[in-house]
């Protein structure tokens, strides 16, 4: 439902006329047919006079239409995720996607994936700007993840201990509790979700371990690892068979 269809729901339960409203709110009855037609909408400043006289508030008015946004941007983000092989095309992909949702925090958060470490400076602006405006804490630890990571790899390393400290201690996974207390289907979902994570870092880890030491048992211990993930469900097996690809050519490091 639009901001037009949610007018004309107000409207029709208060049994007013498109004209009755407009008189009250001292407008023409024409500016209300567009609104509930979407020919037009409310001027910004309009939206508090219509929530006070519904007697709902401006987010109410406005969630209708967000609610749509979210799950546009959100099959649009499942539509980029293959293109992510490809960063210059992903990057070309988000611009688009943000000239018709612009500002959007999650499109955003996704172009900051993409955008190369050479392009630093650009990647540490976009960054900066959704971790002033951004309330959503998975956005906020995955910038400051993003950023301490770009900063790193071009030699920040003061700027990456700054950014490293703005994310959070885990002591434990939110879907390892779930795990624990759900039952049936949801509890094998999340089970099944942590040790996709686990299996992941494990592996990165024992990677880590053998570029910092050049011990090559580490890299067959990654290698069995990830045997074993792919044989303890048959969810597993594709993903298990693309990070052993990833340890192979060495891009499981490439967070």
């Amino acid at each position: 439902m639009n901001i037009g269809d949610k007018i004309r729901a107000l409207r029709r339960a208060k049994k007013l006329t498109q004209e009755q409203l407009a008189e009250y709110l001292n407008i023409s009855a024409q500016a209300v047919s567009k609104w509930e037609t979407g020919l037009s909408g409310p001027d910004i400043d309009m939206l508090p006079r219509l929530a006070v006289f519904f007697g709902v508030t401006v987010d109410e008015l406005l969630d209708f239409d967000r609610h749509r946004i979210d799950r546009e941007v959100d099959a649009l983000v499942a539509e980029s995720v293959p293109l992510r092989q490809d960063p210059e095309r992903a990057e070309a992909f988000y611009r688009k996607a943000l000239e018709k949702y612009p500002n959007n925090e999650v499109l955003l958060n996704c172009l900051l994936m993409v955008i190369p470490d050479n392009r630093a400076e650009e990647k540490i602006r976009i960054g900066e700007r959704l971790l002033d405006c951004t309330v959503d804490d998975e956005i906020r630890h995955d910038v400051c993840r993003l950023l301490a990571q770009t900063c790193h790899a071009i030699g920040e390393n003061a700027m990456a201990e700054h950014y490293l400290t703005k994310l959070p201690e885990i002591y434990f996974l939110k879907t390892e509790v779930a795990a624990s207390i759900r039952t049936g289907e949801p509890q094998l979902a999340e089970i099944r979700k942590t040790e996709n994570v686990c299996f992941r870092i494990l592996a990165e880890m024992l990677a880590l371990r053998m570029r910092r030491e050049g011990r090559e048992q580490y890299q067959s211990l990654a290698r069995d690892l990830l045997t074993l993930y792919g044989t303890i469900d048959g969810d597993h097996a594709d993903h298990a068979e693309k990070l052993a690809a990833m340890l192979e050519d060495g891009s499981i490091l490439d967070f």
